[in-house]
């Protein structure tokens, strides 16, 4: 029962915090160097969360890394194209491949 009442009192304190930013974010002036500033939070997040998922494997180092060759091939094609989908219909192929010819 005690496990209840914290995810529930974890998610009502989650939902305020969002909620007390998105309702005052329209409300107040926000200074254009944050604003800026603030454009570069979610990609920062994605490769803190993405990197170590793809350097480390089972927590190790492995230079060999399949994923490594094939996240640039992706990220390239996605930067060229300007397209996610381009980048996954390129990454995935080039990961099978590599990690076909890696064994």
């Amino acid at each position: 029962m005690i496990e209840w009442i914290v995810i529930i009192v974890v998610g009502i304190a989650t939902y305020a915090m969002r909620f007390v930013f998105i309702a005052l974010f329209g409300r107040i002036a926000v200074p254009p160097r944050l604003e800026k500033a603030l454009t570069y939070v979610a990609p920062a997040v994605l490769a803190a969360i993405t990197l170590p998922a793809l350097v480390f494997r089972e927590g190790v180092f492995e230079p060999l890394n399949p994923f490594v060759p094939a996240a640039i091939i992706g990220g390239l094609a996605g930067y060229l194209t300007k397209s996610i989908g381009a980048a996954i219909v390129v990454g995935l192929p080039a990961l099978w491949l590599i990690t076909w010819m890696v064994g």
